[in-house]
């Protein structure tokens, strides 16, 4: 029987409940474990069951998808379409070797990574269906699986009885007390982040001039404050702008071997430039380490030490836990959020083009106390990733990166929208510019020109904090009173400053038009700590 005639079968792996899973400690090491864990149940782990169920296939070496090997031609059993961010999509040629990969997957999955739960759904599909396409089929496939999901009986874990002790992190029975309570979850987690931080060394740092000197942290505490300092982390979560309607356009090739090429190739590129981007970043940061950062007129930035590990390696204040498709999330030193999102943002951009491909990526940073609660701010981090999306398609939608941070030293959390009228909305209007692109200088809702203030407030009024701090006031009241206190204040003060730094169209009277153009800055004068970047 020809591959016209024969009913194939399409199924889809997905992990549900992903950032819950990932996210929901406020223990680095749990968060790098599960990242890892849900990498080896769409990837490794599924790999090596398709090649026990389905030896004929079109994997490669070290888990590369081959190009030459096609289901139409080779008489295969089974054929990636696609894997990655927690997802795989495989063509089977018999329904016992995909319901063999659902079982076979499903218990590694429940024995090695207790806690994560996998979506698998498969259809029947006949490759020269007169009806539709490949594309379409993946679709209907996803499509089918969101509604069984949506509509499955929910499930709930099993609890422990009245003597089990209850695990710190989720409430389940504990199994293992030897670093806290834990179940067998996060025993899993733990033991998991091990081999993700050997793994990220060696995706990230080998083939380094002194790689051997550096590793990533396993513990928020290691993210560079300086001892007796305030602690503040940055959670940075970036996603890739457009990518919906690429896939989609991808989807619509009627012609099946077309569109997995395509598809594949298109997903490869974006993996290639992710990894890219996140490489530019640490880069970036070793070398800012290395040779200090610094302000100019004011040297190096003191505070930002790093600390060495029980190796004696050097501490690295940036922790990936998700990278390598179209959306980032990384944790670091808080000072250090806004200069490293910007340059994965740019990096992003450069190794696309690289690639002959025009993209570019939003991001969110939420710059909160280290023992704020994680799960809180990597959800504060979505939301500005989102508010940055909404700026970016309704302001400059043919192109362009775009960013929103938001900083708190407090405990309250809210929607963004509620915490931006409360703490950023005055009689006259708004006190913030976010969210901002990555436009040129002198585009005024840009970050170069709110980075470009941050120095000035930085450098040149760094010994006159009484009068920060009164700007801060001043500015919460409204032009008539920065137009008061610059006459009063600053024109032709003994310190030599004569009114605001240019800033148009601020610059007379801090508003234009409902906003205000100096918050920003002043605010992230105390917390920023800018990199020069020198990105290949």
């Amino acid at each position: 029987m020809g591959i016209s005639e024969k009913v194939l079968h399409l199924l889809a792996v997905e992990t549900e409940g992903i950032q819950a899973y990932i996210f929901g400690s406020n223990r680095l090491k749990e968060n790098i474990g599960a990242s890892y864990l849900v990498k080896l149940a769409t990837e490794d782990w599924a790999f090596d069951v398709l090649r026990d169920v389905a030896p004929r296939n079109n994997l490669g070496p070290e888990n590369t998808l081959e190009e030459s090997s096609h289901f139409e031609d080779e008489g295969l059993d089974a054929e990636v379409l696609y894997a990655g961010g927690g997802n795989i999509v495989i063509l089977f040629a018999e329904l016992q070797a995909a319901k063999a990969f659902t079982w076979h997957l499903s218990a590694r999955t429940l024995r090695d990574a207790p806690g994560l739960r996998l979506n698998i759904y498969h259809e029947p599909y006949k490759w020269e269906s007169s009806s539709e396409g490949l594309g379409q089929a993946v679709k209907r496939l996803l499509q089918g699986m969101k509604r069984t999901r949506n509509v499955r009986r929910g499930s709930v874990a099993l609890s422990g009885i009245g003597v089990t002790a209850m695990c710190q992190s989720t409430a389940m029975p504990a199994v293992d007390d030897s670093e806290g309570l834990a179940s067998a979850e996060v025993l899993a987690k733990r033991e998991a982040s091990i081999k993700a931080n050997e793994w990220l060394r060696n995706t990230l740092l080998a083939g380094r001039a002194n790689a051997t000197s550096y590793t990533f942290p396993y513990d928020l505490d290691e993210l560079g404050r300086s001892e007796g300092e305030r602690s503040y982390m940055a959670v940075v979560h970036a996603d890739g702008n457009g990518m919906g309607k690429r896939i989609r356009e991808i989807g619509d090739i009627r012609d099946n071997r077309t569109y997995i090429t395509q598809l594949r190739q298109f997903s490869e590129r974006v993996k290639a430039i992710s990894e890219q981007a996140m490489d530019a970043v640490v880069s970036l940061l070793i070398q800012a380490v290395r040779e200090g950062p610094t302000i100019p007129g004011r040297g190096t930035v003191p505070g930002l030490k790093l600390w060495p590990d029980h190796s004696k390696k050097m501490v690295l204040p940036v922790r990936p836990i998700v990278f390598g498709g179209d959306d980032t999330t990384f944790v670091c030193d808080g000072r250090l959020g806004l200069s490293l999102a910007t340059a994965y943002l740019r990096a992003f951009e450069n190794a696309a083009l690289a690639q002959q491909l025009r993209l570019s990526a939003c991001a969110g940073v939420a710059i909160v106390k280290v023992r704020y609660p994680f799960a809180r701010a990597y959800q504060l981090s979505e939301s500005l990733c989102d508010s940055a999306k909404t700026y970016r398609r309704d302001d400059f939608p043919d192109g362009g990166s775009a960013l929103d941070w938001h900083f708190t030293s407090g405990g309250l959390y809210d929607t963004l929208k509620a915490m931006r009228n409360r703490e950023y909305t005055v009689s006259s209007g708004a006190l913030t510019l976010r969210p901002v692109s990555l436009g040129p200088e002198g585009e005024h809702r840009s970050w170069s020109e709110i980075e470009r203030l941050t120095q000035v407030f930085q450098e040149v009024w760094a010994e006159r904090r009484n009068k920060v701090k009164a700007l801060r006031d001043v500015l919460r009241e409204g032009p008539h009173s920065v137009e008061r206190f610059q006459r009063v204040y600053l024109a032709g003060g003994e310190d030599g400053v004569y009114g605001l730094p240019p800033f148009e169209p601020f610059t007379d009277l801090g508003w234009h038009d409902g906003v205000c153009g100096y918050f920003d800055a002043l605010e992230l004068a105390d917390i920023h700590i800018p990199l020069q970047e020198k990105l290949a």
